[in-house]
């Protein structure tokens, strides 16, 4: 009972020490009292630390618990509380070793004794409220004190607690994370400032943690590649490739998270993130804030406005911040079929596109997230942009466009009669892409032709998503035109025709009995390329009449001219 008015003297003693000590060349007035004070506040950790180590100690439970129960008043009493303090106070936070010892007795069950047990459990609570007394301890500074270095260390440590900076357990973190957003941010401007500096302080220690384990993880990452299906993690763009890189962006999720919910309620502060995230080879710390960044972007938006948005964070971007931007960019959308990205934001993103051009070249990318929401006609107009990007981008860009029509993908939509800008087709279906891509004017619109026939193929292996009937609809819709002599056919409707007869064998018979000859009846003949098609796919069906399945019907439909021609070219074979 004497121990802390004891301690309580000698601090005072060196306080009144110091204060009368004249500072001289390299001697530091109040090293006495830090000392002292150091020794002071230790005595509070101590005392937890042995209660945790013998629960069953009475005299040992009964110290720390009239220690701490001192302590807020006894802190709060201190004429000048260092940063040290505060570290040391933060310490007592870390009770997941007495949990720990609390879990095992409950799973053990009958081989512990009751009182045992009971006296664990009893630890864990006490450890349990003794961090909670130094979370208040900590806000009584950031309130009270008059020195702004003082609130500044109580600030300082309620972040790092919260962002998993120091050890402590989880329902501390929860705790100073709400004592962080909701109590001293919400104070007053004064304070909100300290958090947000406290914050950006914190998720620079992360960006250095991450370029760090920078060389480990791409090591790790390169031995999961090498070894198809290692790692048994989640998967998705930005899921851990490696054990490594999962330890890793679990540590700086929750830095990461602290930050975005300060970026709600401050927005300006984004550039922040971004700027810290960009850092060269702090890859895990970029990876974890686009992973995340669906939540920031959303919350954001509903408060701020997304095209305002889209447009203050875009003129605060570096080049080198560019995939974060996009990422930003690619969730403002609000998510759901019926709920499309507003106009003003359509604009910001055309905006934002012509603004981060380089060399007068504009990235189609920016334009991604609300392709779904174009007009057919515009976003038709803009395919060649699409198509010149990189495959990830076009193939994206594609998957995008029909986000919101997964009920009409197999369909070719006719225009409405009504002008109205409501009734306006937006986005483009799968059977759209596939035909719009083929009547794509490329030389026009600057598109290399090997590069045109390259995004036709990408579409086409992509057999998951353009399947057997997609790709059905997608030629019988031109052919259908063809017949009608409404349109001419595209000049690689038959190396995709061809092409399909090599990787979908079960629209041979319809390729069979229905394709070519209605592009006979259109006099395909009269086309001398498309001729030349035509005459190749029907080689290629002709020799499985035992099948059932045989060009031979549409070859014999061929006017007299026509097939003297074909036969010259492919003489009949044994069909088999």
């Amino acid at each position: 009972e004497d121990r802390p008015s004891l301690g309580r003297s000698i601090l005072d003693e060196a306080y009144a020490n110091s204060c009368y000590e004249e500072p001289g060349k390299g001697n530091d007035p109040w090293r006495k009292y830090g000392t002292s004070l150091d020794l002071f506040v230790g005595s509070f950790l101590h005392s937890g630390e042995r209660a945790n180590d013998k629960p069953t100690d009475n005299d040992r439970k009964r110290t720390a618990a009239h220690l701490s129960g001192s302590m807020q008043q006894q802190i709060g009493a201190m004429p000048i509380v260092k940063k040290s303090t505060f570290e040391l106070l933060s310490a007592m936070c870390d009770t997941e070793e007495v949990s720990r010892k609390a879990i095992e007795a409950d799973r053990k069950g009958s081989q512990q004794t009751i009182a045992a047990t009971a006296s664990l459990h009893a630890s864990k609570q006490a450890a349990e409220k003794r961090a909670v007394t130094v979370l208040l301890t900590i806000r009584d500074s950031a309130f009270q004190r008059d020195d702004v270095q003082t609130r500044r260390s109580a600030v300082e440590a309620a972040v790092s607690i919260a962002s998993g900076s120091m050890n402590a357990s989880k329902s501390c973190e929860d705790k100073a994370l709400k004592l962080v957003m909701n109590v001293l941010f919400t104070k007053s401007t004064a304070l909100a400032d300290l958090v947000v500096g406290a914050a950006i302080s914190e998720l620079k220690k992360a960006s250095d943690f991450a370029v760090e384990k920078y060389d480990s993880i791409q090591e790790d990452n390169a031995k999961s590649n090498a070894k198809e299906n290692s790692f048994g993690g989640p998967k998705g763009a930005f899921a851990p490739s490696s054990e490594a890189e999962r330890l890793a962006m679990d540590k700086l999720r929750k830095p990461v998270f602290l930050f975005m919910a300060l970026c709600i309620r401050r927005p300006d502060i984004i550039k922040e993130l971004f700027r810290i995230s960009a850092v060269p080879k702090a890859d895990a710390l970029s990876k974890t804030v686009r992973q995340n960044m669906a939540k920031l972007a959303r919350a954001v938006a509903t408060k701020h406005g997304a095209a305002t948005l889209a447009m203050q964070v875009s003129d605060e971007t570096s080049q080198d911040e560019i995939p974060l931007l996009l990422t930003f960019l690619e969730h403002l959308t609000p998510v759901g079929e019926k709920n499309m990205p507003s106009q003003e934001l359509i604009d910001a993103c055309f905006e934002i596109q012509e603004k981060k051009s380089r060399d007068g070249k504009k990235d189609p990318r920016f334009l991604i997230p609300i392709v779904c929401s174009m007009k057919r006609d515009e976003l038709v107009k803009k395919l060649p942009e699409f198509v010149q990007a990189d495959d990830d981008v076009f193939v994206a860009a594609l998957m995008k466009m029909g986000e919101r029509l997964s009920r009409h993908q197999l369909l070719f939509r006719d225009e409405p009669e009504s002008d109205d800008d409501a009734l306006q087709l937006k986005g483009l279906t799968l059977c759209e892409q596939l035909v719009y891509l083929h009547k794509m004017d490329f030389k026009a619109a600057g598109v290399p032709q090997k590069r045109y026939l390259d995004a036709l193929r990408l579409c086409l292996e992509n057999e998951e998503v353009f399947n057997d009937g997609l790709i059905m609809s997608s030629l019988d819709h031109m052919s259908g035109k063809f017949l009608t002599s409404e349109e001419k056919l595209p000049l690689a409707y038959m190396r995709t025709v061809i092409l399909v007869c090599s990787k979908h064998e079960s629209l041979h018979s319809w390729i069979c009995h229905t394709l070519l000859p209605r592009l006979v009846e259109g006099k395909i003949y009269t086309d001398k390329r498309l001729w030349e098609g035509w005459m190749r796919c029907a080689k290629m069906l002709e020799s499985n009449a035992g099948s059932g399945v045989s060009s031979i019907e549409a070859i014999n439909q061929l006017p007299k001219e026509q097939f003297d021609i074909y036969r010259a070219r492919y003489p009949p074979t044994n069909i088999k």
